[in-house]
């Protein structure tokens, strides 16, 4: 039974004997149906990814509408095995399975490690890793799973450099089922498993080349007449001001007067332009009364000695303040935080 307009169009195109008229039906289905939803997932789970990355999602987009044709093709034909459910299901899977296989390219050694510690949680008997319904996969002691031990606090594992700081680092350290112990020891409770992921592969020193600088949002947002795009981005922009938001006050101040978007632009102008945040707001976050912080306004982004003046620290302090703010980001938002 059909659900909605396009699997409707599925089973007319499915039964359509005219060649002309089938052609038509899947044009209709793969222009008016498939594309949007695709290009969403692929600008969602690619997004900010840098300048170069653009093509990269018309690629991937691309390539999913292709297989989407000839699976399509391949049904009409009658070809066996060839069926599909739900259009929009089927879409959205091949759309997320693409871009797997895109990051999977694009990070190896990310993948990797993900792949090795996910067997390891699997196979390993104290260990365990499973599905939460508020926080995604989690992992940690096999009894925490069925004792539903809680989470710790996001703070806590903010903190992890702190609460690992005597763990040897390198690769050869430790073995990997001890070293997973250990933190899970610290913690006192289960983690998300990209953040395991994420707190591993910074103590084995496992990288991938990082991503292209970010486009400019305004070029991206100019360049870009799609609405849902737009949309997208001021989602984006939402998400991050929220993360902002819980830094600390001194990361607050570190990050977002010197935060950018492109070589000179700043970043935190970007707030006020996508109706995420006021100039009032944004002052105060960053703890300034709101005539005072209108008179740095066009002088953003500062440079760190004028930032450690002002927050009465030295230019170094301002670099680590930074730098723990970006690295919270990161953990909390993953690719998706792409400023520099």
């Amino acid at each position: 039974m059909e659900t909605n307009t396009a699997d409707a169009l599925l089973r007319q195109y499915a039964e359509c004997p005219d060649p002309q008229a089938s052609e038509a039906l899947l044009e209709t289905l793969i222009v008016e149906h498939a594309q949007p939803g695709i290009r969403r997932i692929v600008r969602y789970k690619l997004a900010f990814q840098g300048a170069r990355e653009a093509q990269d999602i018309e690629d991937v987009s691309s390539e999913v509408l292709l297989e989407l044709l000839s699976r399509l093709r391949a049904m009409k034909e009658g070809a066996a095995g060839e069926s599909i459910g739900a259009f929009s299901g089927y879409t959205a899977v091949a759309a997320y399975h693409a871009c797997n296989e895109y990051l999977r390219r694009k990070y190896p050694n990310r993948h990797r490690l993900k792949t090795r510690l996910r067997y390891l949680l699997n196979t390993e008997k104290r260990f365990a890793i499973w599905e939460s319904p508020a926080a995604g996969w989690i992992c940690g002691l096999r009894d925490w799973q069925a004792g539903r031990r809680a989470a710790p606090s996001g703070d806590v594992v903010n903190r992890w450099r702190e609460k690992l700081s005597d763990l040897p680092h390198g690769r050869s350290a430790l073995p990997p089922a001890e070293l997973l112990a250990k933190i899970f020891e610290r913690f006192g409770g289960p983690v998300e498993f990209d953040e395991l992921v994420s707190i591993v592969g910074q103590i084995w020193g496992v990288d991938d080349p990082p991503a292209a600088p970010e486009k400019a949002a305004q070029d991206l947002e100019a360049s870009d007449p799609d609405p849902a795009y737009r949309l997208e981005l001021k989602q984006w922009m939402t998400e991050l001001w929220a993360q902002i938001r819980d830094l600390p006050q001194g990361q607050r101040a570190a990050l977002l007067l010197n935060l950018r978007c492109g070589a000179e632009s700043s970043a935190a102008a970007l707030l006020p332009l996508t109706g995420v945040a006021t100039i009032r707001e944004v002052a105060e976050v960053l703890g300034l009364p709101p005539e005072e912080f209108a008179k740095v306004w066009n002088q953003l982004p500062l440079d760190d000695l004028a930032i450690a003046a002002r927050l009465g620290v030295s230019r170094q302090q301002v670099i680590n303040l930074r730098k723990s703010a970006r690295e919270r980001l990161t953990r909390r938002m993953g690719g998706k935080y792409r400023l520099t």
